[in-house]
C-alpha cells in the first residue's frame, strides 16, 4: 500500500511539473530536466529522511514553495481553504447567522443576522458563546469559529451562552440554514444631499447590491456620492468593472490586462451602460488597505475624470490571478496577467521573489507612505491643515495622470508617479496619529472591555438606546464614572494610568468606546454610521472638497 501511495504521489508531482512546464513556455528538454529533478528530490526525501514523511504534506509543501517563489499573490490553497473561499465569494454559505468578534479569548455575539437561524431561536446581541457542541470556546480563534459554526444546511449545533444582563447561562440548539453575505456594509445619506456607500469587498453579488444601494440613495435626492473603499482587499475584477460602469458613459475604457502568453493587450473592459449615476458628483475613499479590484474601480473613475480620489496611497496590487483546480479539491491561484488603468498606469508595487521578498512586501504594505516620499515639494501642495489632518492636493502637479501626458512639464514627476505603486489620491490625507496613553489603551483591548462593561451594566445610559441608533449618535455621552472605569480597566490590565494623557485625549478615548458600543448595539452598519457622521475627519473632507478637475 505504501508503495502504491508513493507511486501515486510521484505521478501527482509529475503531473504538476507538466502543468507548470507547459505554462513556462521553455524548451521541451529543459522542462523534462526540471521535472526529473523534482521527482528525484521527492523520492530521496521519502526514502532517506530521518523520520517518516507524509507524501501529501510533502507534495503540498513543494507546490507551496514554488508558488511563494513567483510573486506575493500566487498561492497554493488546500481543499478546505478553497471551499471556504468559494463560499465567501459566491455571497452565501450555510451557517447559524451571527456577526461575531473574538475579544480577549471571549466569543462575543455582536448581532444575530435578521431573519437568520440564531435570531429565530432568541440569541441576542452581547451574548457570550461559552461552548459549541459541549466544547469550550474560551480562547477560540476566528478561523475555528467559522469552522465550527458553519456546516451543511439542516444540521444542528448546540450552544451554551452566558447572558450578562441577566447573569444566566442558557442552552440553544440552532439549525443551520442558508446565509446570504453582503459586500455593502452600509449605505445611507449623510447630510446636504450626500450619499455614502461602504463597500468592503468584491464578491459575486457586489454589482447587484451596489445598484440597489445606488437606486435607494438617488430616490432620497443624492447629489454627491462617497464610495468608501478603505480596507477593501478586492475580489472579482468583473464586479469592479460592473460597478465602474454605473458611472461611465458607453465606450469609455475601464481597465485592460496584459499577459505573457498574449504579449500585447489581451482583455479590454469597456463601459456599456452608464445609466446608473453619470452626472452626480463622486468621491472615492482609499487607504493602504484598498487593493486589487478596489484600485481598478478607483483608477477607472480617476483616469476618466469621473471622480476625485481622497485618502492615502493604495496597496498597489496590479496582478490578476486565475484559480486552477487540482483533482483533490485544492487549487493553485496563479498570477496570469497584469492590469492597467485607462491611462496606462500599472500600479503593482515592486516586489522580490521568494519567502523573504514576500514577507517584506506585506510588511511594507502596513506602513504609511507619506506624500514627502513622492513629492519633494509637498509643502507647496498643502491644501488644508488642522489639528486632525493635513491634506495635499496632489492633482495640482502636472503629469499625475498619464492621460495628461500632452501637458507634462516635468518628466521626472511623471516617472516617480508612474512607478509609485498604488493609486495616488487627488487629495492625499495624512491623519493625526494617536500616541502614548490612547495607543496603549487601544492595543490592550481596553476600549472593547470598557464598552462591554457598560453594556453589561443595567444602570448604564447605553441601555436606553437599544434600537435607537440616531438618538444614540446624537445624545449618548460618556458616563459620569467614565474616568473611574478607565482607571479600573488600566489596573486590571496592569497599565499605568496616565492622567495627563487621559485629559489630553479624553474625547478621543470616549469616542473610541462609543464606537465599540455602537457595534455591539447596532452591528456593523450602526458602527459605521456613528463613525462617519461623528468621528471620521476624512469623510468630512470628502463631503466638502470641490470636485472640479484641474
Amino acid at each position: 500500500m505504501s508503495r502504491i501511495v508513493t507511486i501515486l504521489m510521484m505521478l501527482v508531482v509529475l503531473a504538476f511539473g507538466v502543468f507548470l512546464g507547459v505554462r513556462l513556455n521553455g524548451s521541451r528538454e529543459s522542462r523534462f530536466d526540471d521535472q526529473k529533478k523534482i521527482l528525484e528530490a521527492y523520492g530521496l526525501m521519502k526514502e532517506f529522511y530521518v523520520d517518516e514523511v507524509n507524501g501529501d504534506s510533502l507534495s503540498d509543501a513543494g507546490i507551496q514553495g514554488m508558488a511563494e517563489y513567483l510573486d506575493p499573490h500566487t498561492v497554493y490553497m488546500e481543499p478546505e481553504k478553497v471551499s471556504y473561499s468559494k463560499e465567501e465569494f459566491e455571497g452565501n454559505f450555510d451557517g447559524i447567522g451571527i456577526e461575531f468578534e473574538v475579544v480577549n479569548d471571549t466569543l462575543l455575539v455582536v448581532t444575530p443576522l435578521s431573519g437568520g437561524p440564531s435570531a429565530a431561536v432568541g440569541i441576542s446581541p452581547g451574548d457570550r458563546i461559552i461552548s459549541i457542541d459541549s466544547v469550550s470556546s474560551v480562547g477560540i480563534t476566528q478561523q475555528a469559529v467559522l469552522k465550527k459554526l458553519r456546516g451543511k444546511q439542516g444540521t444542528k449545533v448546540r450552544l451554551k451562552i452566558f447572558r450578562p444582563l441577566s447573569g444566566k447561562i442558557l442552552d440553544f440548539t440552532v439549525t443551520r440554514g442558508k446565509i446570504s453575505t453582503s459586500s455593502i456594509d452600509a449605505a445611507f445619506m449623510l447630510e446636504n444631499r450626500i450619499g455614502y456607500i461602504r463597500l468592503s469587498r468584491f464578491i459575486a453579488t457586489t454589482a447587484n447590491e451596489f445598484r440597489q444601494s445606488l437606486a435607494l440613495l438617488k430616490k432620497q435626492g443624492m447629489g454627491r456620492l462617497v464610495i468608501d473603499l478603505r480596507g477593501n482587499p478586492g475580489g472579482f475584477l468583473e464586479q469592479a468593472v460592473e460597478v465602474a460602469d454605473e458611472f461611465l458613459t458607453k465606450g469609455q475604457l475601464i481597465v485592460y490586462t496584459k499577459s505573457r502568453k498574449h504579449g500585447a493587450e489581451n482583455e479590454r473592459y469597456i463601459a456599456k451602460s452608464g445609466d446608473g449615476y453619470e452626472q452626480g458628483e463622486v468621491i472615492v475613499l482609499i487607504d493602504k488597505g484598498s487593493a486589487s479590484a478596489s484600485e481598478i474601480l478607483a483608477g477607472a473613475l480617476q483616469d476618466n475624470k469621473r471622480a476625485l480620489v481622497v485618502g492615502e496611497l493604495s496597496f498597489g496590487k496590479g496582478l490578476v490571478q486565475q484559480q486552477l483546480p487540482f483533482a483533490d479539491g485544492s487549487a493553485l491561484r496563479l498570477t496570469v496577467s497584469r492590469y492597467y488603468t485607462p491611462s496606462g498606469r500599472q500600479i503593482q508595487r515592486v516586489f522580490h521573489k521568494g519567502v523573504i521578498g514576500r514577507k517584506h512586501y506585506y510588511e511594507e504594505a502596513m506602513t504609511n507612505i507619506l506624500p514627502q516620499k513622492l513629492f519633494t515639494n509637498s509643502d507647496s501642495l498643502l491644501y488644508l491643515r488642522n489639528s486632525e489632518v493635513s491634506v495635499y492636493k496632489t492633482s495640482s502637479l502636472p503629469g499625475l495622470l498619464m492621460s495628461l501626458k500632452g501637458n507634462i512639464k516635468n518628466r521626472s514627476n511623471l516617472a516617480v508617479l508612474k512607478d509609485a505603486g498604488g493609486i495616488i489620491p487627488d487629495f492625499w490625507v495624512t491623519a493625526k496619529k494617536f500616541q502614548g496613553f490612547y495607543q496603549e489603551l487601544s492595543q490592550s483591548g481596553s476600549f472593547d472591555d470598557i464598552a462591554r462593561k457598560l453594556l453589561d451594566d443595567p444602570l448604564s445610559k447605553a441601555q436606553r438606546y437599544r434600537g435607537l441608533l440616531d438618538a444614540f449618535i446624537v445624545d449618548y455621552a460618556e458616563e459620569s464614572h467614565f474616568e473611574a472605569l478607565v482607571m479600573k480597566t488600566c489596573k486590571a490590565k496592569k497599565i499605568v494610568f496616565d492622567r495627563a494623557g487621559f485629559i489630553r485625549d479624553r474625547k478621543n478615548i470616549a469616542d473610541a468606546v462609543k464606537l465599540r458600543i455602537a457595534h455591539q448595539l447596532f452591528g456593523t452598519e450602526g458602527q459605521i454610521k456613528f463613525f462617519v457622521r461623528s468621528v471620521d475627519p476624512i469623510v468630512r473632507i470628502a463631503a466638502t472638497v470641490p470636485v472640479s478637475q484641474p
